[in-house]
């Protein structure tokens, strides 16, 4: 592998003096720390479910076996200059969907007590991290997989917050060293570093974590609130980590976006000298990483460094996503106290399999032949699937800046997106509605303009998700669904998985609005006008609602209940990945897109569209709803019928 030379020169302009701690007379001790996060089951490529395929450079890229390469290759490196690594994981280390269900159709019995095992838990074992911390999507098949999958990975697995006391898988695990507040590592000086996890207190409207609840947690608090009410609960366990002896203290906290450590976790606590933020997907970089195609730093410099509770800075790094790259933080540790006496150098290295590249890798042979090669085989069946083609590229990924003044780049968690139109449409002809929405939290990839395959459907759409009808919503309680979908959006794209695609109206909002009162006008698509200039009209129509059963039960913190929205009592048991396999393939004279997703009617939206589906006023100012009426009133609405479809 091609490796560049370390940055070793001392970054003055973004140390302070409480960073630098004077160097005594004996040889100092070099640390490295060697991270990823948000795997998610990507283990073939950066593009999913194909591999080396020419049709998808992307996929060239990325790869389990192909980032252990890199991981180890830096491993060797850093050791050979006398530094303890460490590798670390900042959790969601799976992700459901096609290649997750590889492993349960291919490894029910495998491991070695008899139990199910995972391919993304054998890459983890081969790879030995030295501790990995609990996501999200950890819960996304309940307690009882997360607490399995902690057990057969390899590793300790981290959470300050969460009770592990609460079942008895966790509490066994627990018992067992497995899982832990945090973990005590000697470097080969002899110097104790300690790794403290933290979790989301998003876990129980995001994920589904059954009887394992959260510590400093409160139903209905906001946010804000419950990140702070964690930060009490990590202080006790980094703390108590100081007390056992740990000189140098990794937090290692999967709280979906930097910025909720930026802001307020790390201005909150005393005595973190690192903190590996994870959940957020952020690639940060420094202007000489190498990238992968098309990709673009969130945040430029690496680490970034904020202040805690005692004015110290501390170093914040990032691990992006989809084992694309690996994370590397140089420390050097003052001999007689174990602290942290500089940062010395940091790096993103691009995992590249692209022979062109001057720093590809092969990848590593165990797990190409273990893990790579039978996940591919079964996603060979998907891909060969073929359901219909798609004329254009659908952009269904989180994009966005976070808070960057004067920029925006729309994504699925931000602004209308085209793939998010087509999710949104499918949920309405299964649901046979009048309208659906569907967060953006529970779409994950792109498809590309060719072939569309049922593969590509459990890549768009990962998750156990059920289609449900609400038969009667008030157009109050439309608004107050919709003001909590964009509460969070803003003009400089501010990415959120509440926000909602829509389908069968359009919204206009005002993102310079306070929250609550954003949504302008909704418009059916038939003309019919439900709220105007803020307001609800008199006498205005209920209508029939279609979502998924995670939204409808609140999550992403979704008010259905609040606002007494009822949902159908039907037994549903069409997935949304199945709705929108089945509206790509049903006939047009039946409602689907008869196999052609049409350039047409799915071109690239835009949040400056005017005549979009979701339009913020903050951005493109917009005429009144009676106005847009008169334009779409000669327009009949497509009839949607219910049919469903196992695959």
């Amino acid at each position: 592998m091609h490796t560049r030379p370390f940055r070793t020169a001392f970054r003055l302009s973004l140390l302070t003096a409480s960073v630098l701690l004077a160097f005594g007379s004996a040889q100092a001790e070099k640390l490295t720390l060697l991270h990823v996060g948000d795997q998610e089951s990507w283990l073939l490529s950066a593009q999913g479910n194909l591999r080396d395929n020419a049709s998808q450079p992307i996929s060239f890229y990325g790869g389990i076996d192909r980032m252990a390469s890199v991981m180890f290759s830096a491993q060797t490196a850093a050791q050979a200059g006398g530094a303890t690594v460490l590798k670390l994981n900042a959790g969601d280390a799976f992700l459901p969907g096609p290649r997750w269900n590889a492993s349960k159709a291919n490894l029910g019995i495998s491991f070695s007590d008899g139990g199910q095992d995972y391919y993304d838990a054998i890459a983890m074992r081969h790879i030995g991290f030295d501790a990995a911390v609990f996501g999200n999507h950890e819960f996304d098949e309940g307690a009882a997989t997360a607490a399995r999958f902690a057990k057969v990975s390899g590793t300790t697995y981290l959470s300050s917050n969460l009770n592990f006391n609460a079942t008895a898988d966790f509490q066994s695990l627990a018992l067992a060293g497995t899982v832990a507040p945090y973990k005590l590592v000697t470097t080969t000086g002899g110097h104790k570093v300690a790794l403290v996890g933290a979790t989301t207190p998003l876990l129980p409207t995001i994920s589904s974590p059954g009887a394992v609840n959260l510590l400093g947690y409160t139903a209905g608090a906001t946010e804000q609130q419950n990140l702070l009410s964690m930060a009490s609960v990590v202080q006790g366990q980094v703390n108590a980590a100081r007390a056992a002896g740990a000189t140098t203290v990794v937090l290692m906290s999967h709280l979906q976006n930097w910025n909720n450590e930026r802001n307020t976790v790390i201005p909150a606590l005393r005595g973190v000298d690192v903190v590996l933020s994870g959940g957020g997907h952020e690639l940060m970089a420094d202007t000489d990483d190498r990238l992968l195609p098309n990709d673009s730093r969130a945040i430029t410099g690496m680490p970034q460094l904020v202040a805690d509770a005692d004015g110290k800075q501390v170093a914040v790094v990032t691990s992006n996503f989809g084992n694309r790259y690996v994370g590397e933080l140089n420390l050097t540790l003052d001999d007689a106290t174990g602290r942290v006496s500089s940062i010395d150098s940091s790096r993103m290295l691009r995992v590249s399999g692209l022979a062109a590249d001057p720093d590809d890798v092969v990848g590593d042979s165990f797990l190409k032949a273990s893990v790579v090669d039978p996940v591919k085989a079964y996603i060979d069946v998907l891909n060969t699937t073929r359901i219909g083609t798609s004329e254009v590229f659908l952009a269904g990924l989180q994009r966005g800046a976070v808070g960057a003044p004067g920029s925006f780049t729309a994504g699925i968690r931000n602004a209308e997106t085209n793939m998010g139109n087509l999710v949104a449409d499918a949920m309405r002809f299964a649901g046979g509605s009048v309208v659906a929405i569907q967060n953006g939290g529970g779409v994950r990839a792109d498809i590309a303009a060719g072939n569309v395959t049922v593969g590509d459907t459990f890549n768009v759409l990962p998750f156990t998700n059920l289609v449900k009808t609400a038969p009667a919503v008030s157009a109050t309680q439309l608004k107050g669904v919709l003001e909590h979908s964009v509460a969070t959006a803003s003009t400089s794209g501010a990415v959120n998985g509440r926000f909602a695609q829509v389908s069968g109206m359009r919204v206009v909002y005002d993102t310079s609005r306070a929250a609550g009162g954003r949504v302008l006008s909704i418009t059916l698509d038939d003309g019919t006008v439900l709220v105007a200039n803020g307001q609800v009209v008199a006498g205005a129509r209920t209508v029939s609602l279609a979502t998924i059963d995670f939204t409808a039960n609140g999550g992403d913190d979704y008010p259905f209940a609040a606002l007494g929205v009822q949902f159908d009592n039907a037994v549903n048991t069409i997935t949304y990945q199945e709705a929108l396999a089945d509206y790509i393939e049903t006939s047009e004279a039946e409602g689907g897109l008869g196999g052609v997703i049409r350039a047409s009617r799915y071109g690239a939206a835009t949040p400056f569209d005017l005549a979009g589906r979701l339009v913020d006023n903050a951005i493109t100012p917009v005429p009144e709803p009676q106005t847009y009426a008169m334009l779409i009133s000669g327009l009949a609405m497509l009839g949607f019928m219910v049919r469903r479809r196992r695959y």
